[in-house]
């Protein structure tokens, strides 16, 4: 039983959150860490930096063990890579107290965590870019799409058209004479 209500509905928003929306908030949870870990490496507090330096390399650390490199592929050993370079500068932030590397660390998270929202918050079909991340990519990719709807004949006026009559269409071998596109098919066997 909890005491405090405010830890009880953190665990439960946790425990009851899907996949996509933990991925959110350890994105959220880093970025809050690092910040954190900049401001007590600001005020000289070392022990206070070091640990949100670690809370902040324990959700890294988590965000790679997620990955699932079948899955994933490219974008899997990219994000890897990203990861442990991340890691890397919060290291070094750590040891040479360098606020720098920790606002490296930041702008990273922050871009992670916008396009992972763009992806959870707005799911697409694969390859049509984000109006939010790639705007101008997804204007001309719209721009593409209205135009090619607009070459391309509905199936309403294709079927109205009298442009070809079935005198007109070619010949099927096999088909009778007389009704080029009468095809007969044969009974199926049950």
């Amino acid at each position: 039983m909890y005491n405090n209500p405010y830890k009880a509905y953190q665990k439960t928003q946790v425990t009851t959150a899907s996949p996509e929306k933990i991925l959110l908030m350890l994105y959220e949870g880093a970025i809050k860490f690092v910040k954190i870990a900049q401001v007590r490496m600001k005020e000289k507090n070392i022990a206070e930096k070091g640990k949100y330096i670690s809370k902040t390399l324990a959700i890294i650390s988590e965000l790679m063990n997620t990955l699932d490199h079948k899955v994933g592929g490219q974008l899997a050993s990219d994000l890897e890579n990203l990861y442990i370079f991340m890691m890397d500068k919060l290291v070094e932030a750590n040891l040479h107290n360098r606020t720098e590397d920790l606002e490296a660390v930041e702008k990273l998270l922050i871009i992670l965590h916008e396009a992972w929202k763009d992806v959870v918050n707005n799911p697409r079909p694969d390859g049509v870019p984000s109006s939010t991340l790639q705007p101008d990519l997804a204007e001309m990719f719209e721009r593409a799409q209205n135009s090619k709807n607009k070459n391309q004949p509905s199936l309403e006026k294709m079927a109205s058209s009298s442009d070809i009559t079935s005198s007109q269409a070619p010949s099927l071998s096999g088909a009778p004479a007389g009704n080029p596109l009468k095809i007969k098919v044969p009974p199926r066997k049950v």
